[in-house]
């Protein structure tokens, strides 16, 4: 049996913060304290930028590189965007790179937070790099490539060189400035203010000026008629030029830019909807930064991606990588690394954590893996020694841990119980640091509460040492407070067991003991209380402590180099476990795929071109009738003139002639007016190219929808209009009568959204399958709201099974209502996958968890599955574009073709 893990191996947190700083020391370090799970997704990054790296500079590329992660929050983004920088950090150190966290959708704030992480010196290397760069250009032009690479050389070793170049006239200033604007402009709008920054930015007593006004910060007026540019930066379009100016400036002057937009989401949406300034903001950087020669990453949620433009979507092409949660495989990896960094002899299994622990695991943190660390923390904090974590202890610990208050829940509960005291404190915030409480004496403070957040065992040590500084300054300069640090949730026992030798600790976990320390230390505070300590043994205690944490640190380190190794094997694991299967199925899956497309855009093109023949032919039938009646009444006048005519000139068989036209012409018009009834057609000049103006076309013609109306955009409005509830009765009869297939999806759409529920439905959606009007199936594939127990609906579980197939898609949490009577339908094999027959079912596996190892099905079963699943056979529910299943229904679909391809071609 493998030994028991001598601490708890994992991270309270089960992620890392990251800083809003690209500086190559933090990077490093972040590099050696924090392990990172070797994850498709962190792979998928790594790969992206290695991509770019290997690149950089080769003169045949134009384009730098894209990405875009996205996936539920906590899934690992931010950890895989901060894995790739230290990645490029080291290998490429002098790579520039930004990282930002957007924070709200205002861009001018995000710019600004943005351009100072580089500091002045930087960007002023930079500048005078890019001079050195286009002088290089222009003595190339003129004295070849030899020339062009001598003065590249020496100005890469000393910037500063390029001012000699200029002074011996070996290069003609005037001209790259020249091309400097030129350059600049070509990325910027308004290029003379960037341009005249960056110059100013050369000379010392502008500088600061120069520096300030890139950054977005205001600057005198004085310095701002001097540079030549407007006032601070402080308009979206403006802030874009600017981040498209510095990837040219850094990769002109040679080096890879690579720039991380953190939560897109909360840039691009306001409540749930796209915002379109920003948007376009966004596709412009996709456009520009690699255009550049730069990195672009950007990170989102699954929301941020879905509700993308399409035209967007297009430029990022196939550089998105969705972060998924864990499978049971990967989970089991990880867990199996991370504990075997608290053994000294590393084992295969994940013991003391049971199978049904780590599926209790998944199914509660579900599979996000911040969330899964967590709770693994959790877990094995709350069990005894040497005890196994079974489900049970995990549902337990999980209800606990999900007490601790966070950092600004901590600062309310500490305000609280200070103003509860009468105690007079005062709240510091400073930037980037958690709020300190300082109760003030007649002199100088009597006491300090600091909050942190959890100090863990593997990367947090140097705030531990940072607190403690704090400690012995204030001591020294003769201020003995008393000092309390109140941490939220998690302190490593070794980091806490020293400092509670030096200052006060507490851990906010939620716990009722957390409460009562908490009213203790308020008391001690407000009858003045200091530590008990003298100063020479408090001396002794924090010189003691600091060789405990270094040693602690340098534990970690090794600690943290030996689970990369581990992490770096369990990647290799992983590679080899996608690989198992043979490489030929990605090919097929994918021709599948493109096929499925395909198919999808004839049917949608055929539904329109029918819509737009429909309305073409009443348009037509329009006009016929109007020329044919403009004939029949000019006829009628001529008739009518040769009859007064002929009277006059007393011609009887003239008026003869006369009178009996003028009853056929009278009679031919009444019988046209009552052959079809009139043919109404509104703004039949406007254009209809695509479903957009179809819906705005239809939308403004609200007064004239009709039901039974001539024209097919009024019967298209009507579905647009009608009200699904009072009017349900005339909208089904409406689709049922309905000859156009795009009309009777709206109608379909419409009805869907009624209040009724899928089983006060199943009769008409009967009744519309017998008349070959698929799309009722609108009204079953939505969720049945109403309690089993009050109204057990019977009429679901009597479907036939492909339908029943629609009701379990649509209601996954109540996968009874589609436990119907079992018969030797295909469809019963797919309602298996689904978990209709239990969570066990080989086929449910198969599904959940991609095992295709112990099915053994005839393939002619998994034929006649994928049939009834098919986007490609007559009546195949996968042919139902328009069903808001569509996706489910298709992943099933390839699930059957994989088994069967599988089972048609087993490995050697």
């Amino acid at each position: 049996m493998a030994e028991y893990p001598a601490r708890n191996p994992f991270p309270a947190r089960g992620t890392s913060i990251a800083e809003e700083t690209s500086l190559p020391d933090f990077l490093r370090a972040w590099a050696q304290g924090i392990p990172t799970v070797l994850l498709p997704g962190v792979r998928a990054a790594e790969r992206r930028v290695s991509d770019y790296l290997r690149e950089f500079g080769n003169d045949e590329i134009s384009r730098g590189g894209i990405g875009w992660l996205y996936g539920a929050h906590g899934v690992g983004k931010t950890h895989a965007a901060r894995h790739m920088m230290a990645f490029v950090n080291d290998a490429r150190p002098q790579a520039v790179q930004l990282y930002l966290k957007f924070q709200e959708d205002d861009f001018v704030l995000a710019y600004r937070r943005l351009i100072p992480q580089l500091s002045q010196s930087l960007l002023t290397d930079l500048s005078l790099r890019y001079l050195g760069t286009l002088a290089g250009d222009r003595a190339g032009q003129a004295g070849g490539r030899s020339r062009q690479d001598a003065i590249l050389s020496a100005v890469a070793d000393d910037p500063t060189r390029v001012y000699d170049l200029f002074g011996a006239h070996q290069v003609e200033m005037g001209e790259v400035l020249e091309e400097q604007a030129k350059e600049i402009s070509a990325v910027a709008g308004n290029g003379q203010h960037f341009e005249r920054a960056l110059s100013y930015l050369l000379r010392p007593e502008f500088s600061a000026a120069a520096y300030d006004w890139l950054c977005g910060r205001p600057i005198d007026p004085d310095d701002s008629r001097a540079l030549g540019v407007s006032g601070r930066i402080d308009d979206p379009v403006t802030c874009r030029y600017g981040l498209q100016v510095l990837a040219t400036l850094v990769t002109r002057s040679g080096r890879p830019f690579v720039l991380v937009l953190d939560q897109c989401e909360k840039f691009l949406l306001e409540d749930g909807a796209p915002v379109g300034a920003n948007v376009k903001l966004l596709q412009a950087l996709v456009e520009m930064i690699p255009g550049a020669q730069g990195m672009l990453l950007l990170l989102s949620s699954e929301a941020g991606w879905e509700h993308l433009p399409p035209d967007l979507r297009d430029r990022i092409g196939t550089a998105d990588h969705h972060l998924r949660p864990l499978s049971p495989d990967e989970a089991e990896l990880v867990l199996r690394v991370y504990i075997n960094t608290a053994r000294k002899h590393p084992a295969d299994g994940i013991e003391p954590f049971t199978e049904s622990g780590l599926l209790e695991l998944l199914r509660r943190s579900g599979g996000n893996i911040r969330h899964l660390l967590q709770l693994s923390w959790a877990s094995f904090d709350a069990a005894a020694p040497s005890s196994d974590i079974d489900a049970e202890l995990v549902a337990t610990a999980t209800a606990r841990h999900s007490r601790s208050p966070g950092l600004a829940g901590l600062a309310t509960i500490v305000e609280n119980a200070l103003v509860a005291a009468g105690l007079p404190a005062e709240r510091v915030e400073k930037t980037g640091r958690p709020p300190e409480f300082l109760i003030p004496d007649r002199r100088s403070p009597r006491a300090l509460i600091r909050l942190s957040e959890a100090v863990f065992y593997d990367h947090e040590v140097a705030n531990a040492l940072e607190t403690v500084d704090l400690v012995e300054h204030a001591r020294r300069a003769g201020r003995p407070m008393y000092t309390a640090i109140l941490v939220t949730g998690y302190v490593s026992p070794p980091v806490l067991a020293g400092l509670r030798e030096a200052v006060r600790v507490l851990v906010a976990d939620g716990s009722a003991a957390f409460s009562r320390e908490l009213e203790e230390l308020v008391r001690e505070i407000a009858a003045g209380e200091r530590l008990p300590v003298e100063p020479g043994a408090f001396h002794e205690t924090l010189r003691t402590l600091n060789a405990k944490l270094e040693e602690l640190g340098s534990k970690s380190r090794s600690e943290a180099a030996m689970l990369r190794r581990d992490l770096a094997d369990v990647a290799e694991r992983l590679e080899r476990e996608e690989a198992r299967p043979p490489s030929d199925w990605p090919i097929r899956r994918a021709e599948l795929t493109d096929r499925i497309a395909q198919a999808r855009n004839a049917r949608a093109e055929a539904d329109w071109a029918e819509f737009r023949r429909a309305r073409a032919d009443v348009i037509r039938e329009r006009r016929r009738r109007f020329t044919t009646q403009a004939a029949i009444g000019v006829t009628a006048v001529l008739l009518g003139a040769t009859s007064v005519v002929a009277a006059l000139s007393a011609v009887p068989w003239a008026a003869v002639v006369g009178a009996v036209g003028a009853v056929g012409v009278g009679g031919a018009a009444v019988l046209l007016g009552r052959s079809r009834g009139p043919v109404v057609v509104h703004r039949a000049e406007a254009p209809l190219e695509n479903r957009r103006d179809l819906d705005v076309l239809a939308r403004g013609l609200r007064a004239h929808a009709d039901a039974h109306a001539a024209d097919p955009v009024g019967r298209y409005a009507y579905a647009l209009e009608e009200d699904p509830d009072e009017n349900y009765r005339p909208l089904t009869q409406a689709m049922l009568t309905e000859p156009l297939t795009l009309v009777r999806q709206a109608i379909g759409r419409r009805l869907a959204v009624s209040e009724r529920t899928p089983v006060d439905c199943v009769t008409d959606v009967q009744r519309a399958l017998r008349e070959r009007i698929p799309e009722a199936l609108l009204l079953l594939a939505r969720r049945q709201r109403h309690a089993e127990s009050d109204r057990p609906p019977r009429s679901l579980r009597d479907l036939p099974p492909e339908l029943r197939i629609i009701v379990a898609l649509a209601n996954p949490q109540a996968l009874t209502l589609a436990d119907g009577a079992l018969s030797g339908h295909p469809a019963e094999s797919v309602l298996a996958a689904i978990g209709v027959r239990g969570s066990n079912h080989p086929l449910a596996q198969a599904f959940r968890r991609g095992r295709f190892d112990e099915i053994d099905f005839p393939r002619n079963e998994l034929r006649a599955a994928a049939r009834v699943l098919s986007p490609f056979e007559p009546d195949g529910l996968g042919t139902y574009d328009w069903l808001p299943l569509i996706s489910a229904i298709d992943e099933l679909y390839l699930l059957f073709e994989e088994m069967l391809y599988h089972a048609e071609n087993p490995p050697e």
